[in-house]
């Protein structure tokens, strides 16, 4: 089992609200923010490295915090494609993110990558995101509800499952899977430790865990 990990390929840049940008990338921010003379940051993403230069652009745009007394860390998520010339909006979100990091990872097996966006991180900097499925065929996102609770999510595209290791005063892996929508959490808890002889049991466990997730799908079926 490997830890989460992404390569992203796109570009990353940060913006100030107020600088200037190309009529092909200009969104109306009255329609996002009400309060001009904060020099907050848009977070933009140019994806055409990811999804075959079909103009797709990600920004997450900080919520006026004065006028709606939001957290310091709400964001709009907002997609945009490239139709006719201009960026016209694709999907929108209300997010909490703390750090701002946008990753591209696939999670459903299509081999296309899916959205992911950074919400927290705890003290033991454990990481949860917000996912985002991609779906090419329907032109489509769709969230994937209670993703954001699962802490350093790792896909096992062999099993179209998810796990994890969750770092603390004890370290432990969940497992989980994407089902419509929403999240299945198998309730599986694998405890890194050693037995009454000194052994390292977290493998084996390991092991009997995804083989009997693995059976009771097969009989749910």
């Amino acid at each position: 089992m490997t830890l989460f990990g992404v390569l992203t390929s796109c570009d990353n840049s940060r913006q100030n609200k107020q600088t200037p940008q190309s009529d092909s990338n200009t969104i109306n921010q009255n329609s996002l923010t009400n309060d001009t003379s904060n020099n907050f940051e848009i977070i933009e993403i140019n994806c055409d490295s990811i999804y075959n230069n079909k103009g797709t652009v990600i920004r997450l745009v900080p919520i006026d915090r004065k006028a709606n007394n939001e957290s310091e860390y709400k964001f709009i998520l907002l997609v945009t494609k490239q139709q006719n010339g201009k960026h016209s909006e694709f999907y929108r979100d209300t997010i909490e993110s703390t750090a701002q990091k946008v990753e591209f990872a696939d999670f459903n097996n299509d081999n296309v990558k899916d959205i992911l966006v950074q919400n927290i991180s705890d003290a033991r900097s454990n990481w949860t995101y917000f996912l985002y499925i991609v779906d090419e065929k329907k032109n489509s996102l769709r969230k994937i509800k209670g993703f954001e609770k699962i802490k350093n999510p790792n896909y096992l595209s062999q099993y179209d499952l998810i796990d994890n290791i969750v770092m603390s005063g004890r370290n432990w892996t969940n497992f989980y899977k994407i089902v419509g929508d929403t999240i299945k959490d198998f309730n599986i808890i694998i405890d890194y430790g050693e037995d009454e002889n000194g052994k390292n049991i977290y493998e084996a466990n390991y092991k009997e865990a995804i083989q009997k997730i693995l059976t009771s799908e097969k009989n749910s079926l």
